[in-house]
């Protein structure tokens, strides 16, 4: 998840390009001479120990060590900095004893002719470099007492330590930048999964702020979708119900003339009034079929889930189911039965159920049994319901096997018109499924031939890892 989050890319990016632009930075200096950094973060420091030391050298060949002395005395008193000067053989100029490690910054700066220093707790030491007027090096020292506004001393560690914060303060930085960039994505997204849903209600425009940005108009762009597709899902409801008014109407005024027409006719035309009777009776089921299904597409039921008790659902489909099949030489039985709860509308579910169910009776041979069951089972930590539905019936060609929950779909070569159906049950019953987060499958069962028909429904979950 990680790793696909757009958000840790972004964050990541920015880091990284920060963190680059840190290192090419420090490589440049190193090859230009500037790296570690020298003379230029101790500008007012340098400049005035320069000074100090060619004063210093100017007043050498006239004057003695005692009036050198005098000389460095006074910069002490007037500014609280110690000054020497060293020849290029460290030999202190004027009446001054060395400690050991101003010695040893003066060999560093005699070897490396560039300012040198050194840090102790309560004092910081820089060397520089100097050429007198006779062509000679030497090296004049300034010992300096703490001050508030003194730059860090160098070092690794000092080094690694400004590195860290630079890289803490970038990094908050990036990750203020990334999430002002992937909080309207993740809104975004979050709304889409709720439009998904069913909520077409959802508008995310005011939740991002105020923003003028691209991602503001995707926003925008995504409300008006909405709006539209609401606005297209009301008329397809109005349209639900007209059509329902208007196609039913005539086929219930039709099987009132066909009653009519039974009175004055003879029973020679009987035959021919039973066929308009039973085909007027198919229609008017293919009607409701055909706006049923298009109700579960358009997620008109999703609002309405409760509890559903599947055990006693399945008691319930499975006696009516036995009651039918018997008529027809066959049987249901419920072979297994786990209590299993689940939130979901139950109508829809036990239509769903119930069409599988009459498919299986429909197709079993004569003197078979359709056989149900009910378990519960555990996919990657989510619990499910699982229901199949069994027929010892022909089966289905394997290539078709997809195809049966199409609508209007049947097997040629078994299940033609003159069995009974539209090829809608099946149809109905995945979109009734789906609505419930479920997952409906098929294939033909190994032992015995026949097809199974099986339902997955999470208990309490909504994911659907099947």
């Amino acid at each position: 998840m990680w790793k696909q989050s757009i958000f840790i890319k972004i964050y990541l990016s920015f880091w990284l390009a920060t963190a680059l632009i840190i290192t090419t930075q420090i490589s440049i200096d190193r090859l230009t001479g500037q790296w570690p950094p020298g003379n230029h973060r101790y500008h007012p420091v340098t400049d005035s120990l320069f000074l100090y030391g060619e004063a210093m050298l100017n007043c050498h060949p006239e004057q003695t060590d005692g009036r050198l002395k005098r000389m460095t005395d006074q910069i002490r008193h007037t500014t609280g900095i110690r000054v020497f000067l060293l020849d290029s053989t460290l030999h202190v100029m004027g009446d001054r004893v060395l400690s050991p490690e101003i010695q040893k910054l003066g060999a560093r700066v005699i070897q490396s002719r560039k300012t040198e220093e050194y840090h102790s707790r309560d004092m910081m030491t820089l060397a520089l470099p100097i050429s007198g007027n006779d062509g000679n090096l030497y090296v004049v020292v300034g010992e300096f007492p703490p001050h508030p506004h003194m730059p860090p001393p160098d070092g690794a560690f000092h080094l690694a330590e400004s590195l860290c914060i630079i890289l803490l303060i970038s990094g908050v930085v990036c990750y203020i930048l990334a999430r002002y960039l992937t909080s309207p994505i993740i809104a975004l997204r979050e709304a889409t999964r709720r439009v998904a849903s069913g909520e077409l209600a959802v508008r995310i425009a005011h939740t991002i702020g105020n923003r003028t940005d691209e991602l503001s108009a995707l926003a925008s762009d995504f409300d008006h979708m909405t709006e539209r597709i609401e606005s297209l899902m009301n008329l397809q409801r109005q349209l639900l119900g007209d059509i329902s008014h208007e196609l039913r109407s005539p086929l219930a005024r039709l099987n009132v003339a066909l009653e009519l027409l039974r009175r004055h006719t003879g029973t020679e035309a009987e035959s021919t009034l039973k066929k308009i009777e039973h085909e007027t009776t198919l229609l008017n089921e293919m009607i409701s079929h055909v706006l049923m299904l298009t109700r579960l597409g358009s997620g008109l039921d999703h609002a309405q889930m409760k509890s559903v008790n599947l055990s006693r659902l399945l008691q319930e489909i499975t006696s009516d189911g036995d009651f039918e099949a018997r008529g027809n030489n066959r049987k249901v039985e419920l072979l297994e039965n786990h209590l299993c709860m689940i939130q979901g509308n139950e109508e829809l579910l036990r239509q769903a159920i119930e069409n599988i169910v009459r498919n299986a009776i429909r197709y079993t041979l004569d003197t078979t049994c359709v056989e149900i069951r009910l378990e519960k089972i555990v996919k990657k930590a989510v619990p499910y319901a699982k229901i199949s539905v069994r027929d010892y019936g022909a089966g289905v060609p394997d290539a078709d096997l997809t195809h049966i929950f199409h609508p209007f779909f049947r097997v040629s070569s078994s299940r033609n018109r003159k069995t009974g159906g539209a090829g809608l049950g099946l149809s109905i019953a995945e979109r009734a499924i789906d609505l419930h987060h479920g997952t409906l499958k098929a294939f033909n069962a190994v032992d015995g031939g026949g097809l199974i028909v099986v339902i997955y429904l999470p208990l309490g979950s909504e994911e659907n890892p099947l």
